[in-house]
């Protein structure tokens, strides 16, 4: 019993380890990576078959000198920044000259920009003037045309006025009547194909007789000859009563 409550165990153990490891992957053989290199593998040349002994020497005096050299100019560096740092020019007085560089730079800004902005001011005073001077001239223009559509519209109604004395009213209608039947005027005509006028004649005020029926072209004044015929510059009423020749 006891063999078999092992047996499941050391199976349960060994499923545990499997899962665990299931998505890891096997390490590298030698030491561990998180530790430093060595000298040895350092300044190690792998010599190969096919490279000569002094090759490799060389190869491998080149990198010994090379190395020498970056550690000097580390040292150099390193020692210079430490000078610039007691002669108050490491990095924090740099950050302290760009402090103060940014801080000009940013009056300079503010500075140009109040000298646009009083230019700006001066602009919109002078475009603001102009801008007055024309809206002035629009409305005295405007109140000219005015004053002038007010004169001619009294002078129509003055004119009017005057020749209201001529007008038919209620007062003078029946005398207007009675004029209008005794000396009526005649404004029908015909006129032909060369621009000549031909006026009706004055109507009669009493119809004598039975008016005969026009047929068809038959009393047609423009197929005769010249009556009543008004000249182009001439005057109506003088033309009604003189034919020309």
């Amino acid at each position: 019993m006891f063999n078999n409550v092992g047996r499941l165990l050391v199976s349960e153990a060994t499923c545990t380890s499997q899962i665990r490891l299931l998505g890891r992957r096997a390490p590298k053989q030698g030491k561990p990576p998180i530790l430093p290199p060595s000298k040895k593998v350092l300044y190690h040349v792998v010599h190969v078959p096919w490279q000569k002994p002094q090759d490799v020497q060389e190869l491998l005096w080149r990198r010994l000198v090379y190395n020498n050299a970056v550690t000097s100019l580390r040292k150099v560096f390193q020692a210079e920044m430490q000078q610039k740092e007691n002669a108050g020019m490491g990095l924090d007085a740099m950050r302290e000259a760009e402090e103060n560089e940014l801080n000009d730079l940013i009056k300079q800004n503010e500075e140009n920009n109040r000298k646009k902005a009083d230019l700006r001011k001066l602009r919109e005073q002078s475009e603001w003037k102009e801008t007055q001077a024309m809206i002035l001239n629009e409305i005295e223009e405007t109140l000219q045309k005015q004053a002038e559509a007010k004169e001619s519209a009294a002078k129509e109604v003055r004119a009017a006025i005057e020749r209201s004395h001529s007008f038919v009213t209620k007062d003078n209608l029946l005398e207007s009547i009675t004029n209008a039947l005794e000396n009526p005027v005649v404004y029908d005509f015909a006129i032909n194909k060369i621009g000549d006028k031909f006026f009706d004649p004055t109507p009669v005020k009493y119809q004598e007789g039975t008016p005969t029926r026009q047929k068809g072209r038959l009393y047609d004044r423009t197929l005769g000859g010249p009556q009543n015929i008004y000249a182009p510059k001439g005057d109506v009423s003088e033309n009604q009563n003189s034919p020309s020749s």
